[in-house]
């Protein structure tokens, strides 16, 4: 007996705590059980007794009328007055007292769940963005902006103190948004909690983890495979695109060659992205940073036509090889290629990273990079234990026409940035009319690059060097120093650009995804029909071809969008002004820097050239040639003028069709 009574006190306990409906069971229960006895009570004590104004109701009306009102008693005869207020008391209580702090506890304690983000909304049509760092308001406020999202509810879940995180979304957002924005307080590692944010039925999805995590990308691993498993079961569950964000960059670079998702693309849409890639598109591609309050735009690195008769050639000079510099420096070799070169093969665009430990992350560059580096030469310069003579470092395999045929050329330099042998270097570039400067302060501690920035040779600011100074939480200063805020803008700083702050480094660009779909759809009409399009189907059709495409051919896409902006101004045109066809000489020309552009997309993101012998077995075994594309092997990585004409065609064929892009990215 006393553990009946023992467990029936712990399950009215843990039940009663809870939330607020299993509280009204409870009451109610205690209603059914109350009528009960009243019943019984009545039928056995006062069902003689008289009453003076109820004789007309039934026995069941008389009693309900004693429990809600304890004046009935004055109707009930004298001699049954005790059973009668003993009814009206539990009544009294029943009703008067537990009913009204049932109901009112349960309105606050909704309130508070509501708050705390305890609350799950059978939601559709909605955005998902699960976890929360800096970059969420942002990301917030550009879906707000957006028209495609319009009216959408956006679903935040955070295992943080979900009104703190509310609050802070809050203060980035007009007070009409801050509307739809709804808060879950659930765990990202557990399947019950995901299911509670209505991926199935959502418009898109954003994975964002805690930037603090150790293991982040792992985690947020572990979270989409749960996810997947969710629409696994689900009925009828569109695919829908999964933005993942991966804290680190070489994560981030195995996911943009490697499928390994492709078993989630049956159910997802899968496109990661990395802080230090989408500042470096920030700066090099779309080429506006916006706090809400001001635009910063950054200049082009390629500032004059860079046409077949430009004699000067970019220069892209990183001082500190961190994280961000490595990234912009990788960014700039993807898009940094232009026709000059091919009638002066001096004229190589060139990236100079300047670190105190230059050899030890050159070495650490050259591995990641090992199958571009066969093929590359590059330059060395010590000045920190040597006098910065130039040490000419050779591929690493190939020799002849079969090296150095690229337009990049790579330079590593062991010195302080602050030294004055990297001064006087960078005073002596600054002055230097054949080369297009910019000047990129990465340090690996932040807090150097106001120093160093500031600081550089008087020349550098007098000529108007872009100097790129990476900042981690504001611009406001700097906005200031290079006068923003003025009409006239002159300063000495007015040359100075904030960059790779951490709150807002995702565009949330549509276009973008489009332009890559048509190119995608421009190769598949061309490996069909033999022929190039002269319209373009629905988005629909488009992005059903997008999403059966291998994850590498997908970045291929990318970054080849991503290089429409400097094909164009080499042939002084824009993104947004374009003939609607491009002359024959035109399009051989661009041909060939698109051919560098795509090896060294292929060399950078892990593909590498077959040796002679290879070659020899890929050129006349289709077999061989499958496996080598699943090995990463292509034989196409070699100069434009060995090209067959097979391939040389799918080099002109995109550059005709650069017209029709621009057509359908200005819609």
């Amino acid at each position: 007996m006393r553990n009946i009574i023992q467990r029936f006190r712990i399950l009215f306990d843990r039940t009663f705590a809870a939330q607020g409906w299993k509280q009204l069971a409870w009451l109610v229960a205690a209603i059914v059980l109350v009528f009960i006895i009243g019943w019984l009570m009545h039928f056995f004590f006062i069902s003689g007794a008289t009453y003076n104004d109820l004789s007309g109701l039934t026995w069941h009306q008389r009693l309900f009328q004693l429990l809600i009102d304890p004046g009935a008693v004055d109707y009930v005869s004298a001699d049954h007055h005790l059973v009668a207020q003993i009814l009206a008391l539990i009544g009294t209580i029943l009703f008067g007292g537990c009913l009204i702090s049932v109901i009112s506890n349960m309105l606050q304690r909704h309130v508070e769940n509501f708050k705390e983000g305890g609350i799950s909304y059978k939601l559709k049509n909605h955005v998902v963005i699960i976890g929360f760092d800096e970059m969420v308001p942002s990301l917030i406020a550009q879906i707000c902006r957006d028209p495609r999202y319009k009216g959408c509810h956006i679903l935040v879940q955070t295992t943080e103190p979900a009104q703190t995180v509310k609050g802070y979304i809050d203060r980035n957002l007009p007070k009409k948004q801050e509307g739809r924005v709804l808060m879950a307080n659930a765990r990202r590692d557990s399947e019950e909690d995901l299911q509670r944010l209505c991926t199935t039925k959502a418009r898109e999805v954003f994975v964002i983890g805690n930037r603090d995590e150790v293991d982040h990308d792992s985690m947020n691993i572990d979270c989409l495979k749960k996810i997947v498993e969710i629409h696994k079961r689900a009925k009828d569950c569109p695919i829908i695109p999964f933005t993942v964000f991966f804290a680190y960059h070489n994560t981030f670079s195995v996911f943009q060659v490697t499928d390994l998702a492709e078993e989630w693309r049956k159910y997802i849409e899968f496109r990661p992205f990395n802080f230090y890639e989408g500042w470096a598109k920030k700066v090099l591609i779309s080429r506006f940073y916006t706090d809400g309050y001001s635009k910063t735009e950054y200049p082009p690195l390629d500032r004059e036509q860079m046409g077949p008769d430009c004699q000067k050639y970019v220069h892209l000079a990183i001082l500190g090889m961190s994280r961000l510099g490595v990234a912009l420096g990788t960014e700039a070799a993807h898009l940094m290629h232009f026709p000059n070169y091919f009638k002066n093969k001096e004229l190589k665009t060139r990236i100079t990273f300047i670190d105190i430990h230059a050899d030890r992350e050159m070495d650490i560059f050259k591995n990641r990079y090992r199958h571009l580096f066969q093929i590359m030469s590059s330059t060395y310069r010590d000045y920190e234990s040597g006098t910065g003579e130039e040490q000419v470092l050779p591929p690493t395999l190939f020799k002849g026409k079969d090296a150095d045929f690229l337009d990049i050329h790579f330079e590593f330099i062991k010195a302080r940035a602050e030294s004055v042998a990297i001064q006087q270097l960078l005073a002596q570039w600054a002055c230097d009319e054949g080369q297009l400067l910019t000047i990129a302060v990465c340090l690996k501690k932040p807090r150097l690059n106001m120093d160093v920035g500031l600081y550089l040779p008087d020349v550098v600011y007098e000529r108007n060097i872009p100097i790129l100074l990476q900042q981690q939480s504001s611009a406001a200063l700097l906005s200031m120093l290079n006068c923003e805020w003025k009409e006239d803008k002159v300063s000495k700083f007015s040359h100075l650009f904030p960059f790779g702050m951490m709150d807002n480094y995702f565009d949330l660009n549509s276009r973008e995804i489009q332009v890559a779909q048509t190119i995608n759809y421009i190769y598949d009409y061309f490996f069909k029909h033999n022929a190039t399009p002269t319209e373009l189907p629905d988005e629909k059709t488009m992005h059903n071809l997008w999403i059966q495409l291998p994850v590498a051919l997908q970045w291929s896409n990318y970054y080849n969008s991503y290089s429409i902006g400097p094909k164009l101004r080499a042939l002084g045109y824009d993104e947004n002004r374009c003939p609607e066809t491009l002359t024959e000489d035109e399009v051989n020309t661009i041909a060939q820097v698109e051919h560098n552009r795509w090896s060294m997309e292929k060399l950078l993101l892990g593909f590498r050239k077959p040796d002679d012998k290879i070659l020899e077995h890929m050129e006349t075994d289709e077999s061989i040639r499958k496996l080598c594309r699943l090995l990463f092997i292509h034989q196409d990585i070699r100069p434009y003028e060995d090209l067959s004409e097979y391939s040389k065609d799918l080099d002109r064929i995109m550059v005709r069709c650069l017209p029709l892009i621009i057509k359908q990215k200005l819609q």
